[in-house]
Order: structure tokens, then C-alpha cells, then sequence
């Protein structure tokens, strides 16, 4: 059965339609505003300057160390007090040791090698300090010269005996055996300083 509809039937109906479309696009319209409209704001990002950044860091650890190495360091200073003009190695002996044993040698003579032994066996049993000393040995043999009273040149083989802060209270030319070298050694404690050459104790 075929349905006839009439004109104005038909201008019903397709404004209808046309009315439905319009209230879906609205409706659509609403939503999407309101999604929009829901949404929270994003937050606002801070930058913070270049300068500002810097200024709270830490101090880097490369600075530490240089601000620490500016600073004057007092040097702490242990045991005796001894002589500046002194060489180094005796300087070392004398601020740990009141008295100290000096054997001097000449390593191209095979005889010293028993002056050495001795003298460092009678350090070792007054329990003073010790130092070999190379006469050949401008460094070391150099200063211990120009501190000899009188002047001339050590001996070879000999034996200086010091008490701190540096002064030479004994000098013996020649070999002494390990009883002499401890004597002197334990007189030197309390004998006066003269700087002269002595004779055995």
C-alpha cells in the first residue's frame, strides 16, 4: 500500500528533520564546551634565572680547595727546635733525637765500612739518633764543613756527635769502636757544647 502524502504533510515532516539536526549539532556543541570548560588549568611553569641557580648551589669542591689553599697555614712543629743552617738530614735527626750520632765515610774506601758499623752500633746502644754522611756529598758534607769550628775539612773516616738544637759537642777524627761512640754519645746529653775538637771521652 503506497502512502500519498500531501504537500503540506511533507513541509511538516522535513522541518522536523531539519529541527532534530539542529538539536543533535546543539547538543553536541554543549558537550564539547563543557569538557572545555571542566578541565583544570594547566599550571604555570617558573623559570628560574640563570644567576639564581648558581647562587644557591653549593660552593663547587674545586673552590673549597682553593679558598683552603689561600689561607696561611701555620706549620705545626714537632719536637726539638734546631738550627736553620743545618742540612735537612740533620735538622730531621735533631728534632727527634737530643743527641745524634754523625758517621762520615768515603764510600771509595773499603776501611769506613767498619768505622760505619761501629758508630751506628754504639747510636743504637745509647739510643740516640743517627746519620751517615757521605763526605763526597757537597750537599750534605758541604754545610757540615762551613759549621766546623776553625774551619778545615771533615774527617775521613770521623764521628761528630750533636745535641739539639745543633750544636756540636764532640769530634773525634779517625775509627772509634762502638763502646767509645755510645760514651760519648751518653756524655754528650749533659757535656758543654764547645764546638772544639775533643778528645775521646
Amino acid at each position: 500500500m503506497n502512502l500519498i502524502l500531501s504537500p503540506p504533510v511533507r513541509i511538516l515532516a522535513l522541518a522536523g528533520l531539519v529541527l532534530a539536526a539542529a538539536g543533535g549539532g546543539a547538543l553536541l556543541l554543549l558537550g564539547r564546551s563543557t569538557q572545555t570548560t571542566s578541565e583544570p588549568p594547566a599550571p604555570a611553569r617558573t623559570t628560574t634565572p640563570p644567576h639564581a641557580t648558581h647562587a644557591a648551589s653549593p660552593t663547587a669542591p674545586g673552590q673549597a680547595a682553593s679558598r683552603q689553599a689561600a689561607r696561611p697555614r701555620r706549620a705545626a712543629h714537632r719536637g726539638n727546635l734546631v738550627y736553620a743552617a743545618l742540612p735537612r738530614p740533620l735538622q730531621w735527626q735533631l728534632s727527634r733525637h737530643r743527641v745524634v750520632v754523625v758517621s762520615l765515610y768515603n764510600p771509595r774506601s773499603d776501611v769506613d765500612a767498619i768505622s760505619v758499623a761501629e758508630a751506628h752500633a754504639g747510636a743504637v746502644d745509647a739510643k740516640v739518633g743517627f746519620l751517615l754522611v757521605d763526605v763526597l756529598d757537597d750537599a750534605i758534607a758541604g754545610p757540615l764543613t762551613a759549621l766546623l769550628p776553625g774551619g778545615g775539612l771533615l774527617p775521613d773516616p770521623g764521628i761528630l756527635v750533636y745535641r739539639a738544637p745543633g750544636d756540636l759537642v764532640y769530634r773525634f777524627d779517625g775509627f772509634l769502636d762502638r763502646a767509645a761512640v755510645a760514651q760519648a754519645a751518653t756524655n754528650a746529653a749533659t757535656a758543654p757544647g764547645t764546638g772544639a775538637p775533643v778528645a775521646t771521652p
